[in-house]
């Protein structure tokens, strides 16, 4: 009979290699070992894949080596604690998440501030992302009123970096802000720009903001803006905050949303009516 084959995983292949002796309870010369992968620590932190192998008994004289398990003490019977009066527990400390994306929609955060070496490490990984793109180009790095720190691409490429609809750059961004969470412990705002994209994207929402609102109030009808991210969707909402006869408002799923422009009272559903049963005229 075959021996039966054991997959463990560590952060390496000597701690995978650990993780089988201590679970089997049997030193490293009585297994036949198999890697699997050796693992990957990724790019930045991320994408970080953990070893893995598999592992048998190994046979002596035609049989497998069976270790005997460690006798249990026995343990003397716990006394039955007395029912005491319940107490709240302190709460315990979550970990610090990124905060979410959906919160650009809402009031301009402030963010904690930066120092000098630490915009340059910033600096640095975006490089270091452009360079594996093969699209290396020159970077710019200031910090705002708000602590926001703000990250320019110039040259050759800034076509390829923004892509369709400013996609690849929103993608850039959004695996930066990552890489500035895992990095450093205070809340760092990030933003990435590329060749005066966003400053153009901005005002194109603004006019198309209004002339969509303009067509709402002349025919009634609900108008929409097709997916755009947070803070293209803040930046729809400010440019009809003022005008008191349109309503928006931000639908769908995820990261990327459409926003509704619409008459107060028609921009949300309603429930469909109930046919009534036509009433027979009496003969």
């Amino acid at each position: 009979m075959s021996s039966a084959k054991m997959e463990y995983k560590g952060t390496d292949v000597e701690e995978a290699i650990g993780n089988a002796c201590a679970a089997l309870n049997v030193p490293r010369e009585e297994l036949d070992i198999r890697i699997i992968s050796t693992g990957s620590t990724g790019i930045f932190g991320l994408g970080r894949k953990k070893a893995a192998v598999q592992v048998s008994l190994k046979k002596e004289g035609g049989h497998e080596q069976k270790r005997p398990a460690p006798e249990k003490k026995a343990s003397a019977p716990k006394a039955r604690p007395e029912r005491a009066v319940s107490e709240k527990k302190p709460a315990v400390p979550k970990a610090r998440v990124e905060q979410p994306a959906e919160n650009d929609e809402q009031e301009e955060a402030v963010g904690d501030p930066v120092t000098p070496e630490e915009m340059e490490a910033i600096r640095a990984d975006l490089a270091r992302i452009l360079d594996l793109m093969a699209c290396s180009s020159e970077i710019s790095i200031s910090q705002d009123q708000n602590n926001k720190v703000h990250a320019k691409i110039a040259g050759d490429f800034v076509d390829i970096l923004v892509g369709p609809e400013g996609q690849t750059l929103d993608s850039m961004q959004y695996v930066m802000r990552k890489i500035i969470t895992r990095k450093f412990p205070q809340k760092v705002l990030f933003s990435l720009d590329a060749g005066g994209f966003r400053d153009n994207r901005m005002g194109e929402l603004q006019a198309r903001a209004l002339r969509l609102a303009q067509e709402v109030k002349e025919t009634g009808k609900t108008r929409t803006i097709p997916a755009i991210n947070p803070a293209e969707r803040r930046m729809v909402h400010m440019a009809l905050q003022d005008d008191t006869e349109i309503r928006s408002r931000s639908v769908g799923e995820g990261l990327f949303k459409k926003v509704l422009i619409y008459l107060p009272g028609k921009g949300r559903r309603r429930a469909p009516r109930k046919k009534k049963t036509a009433e027979k005229s009496p003969e």
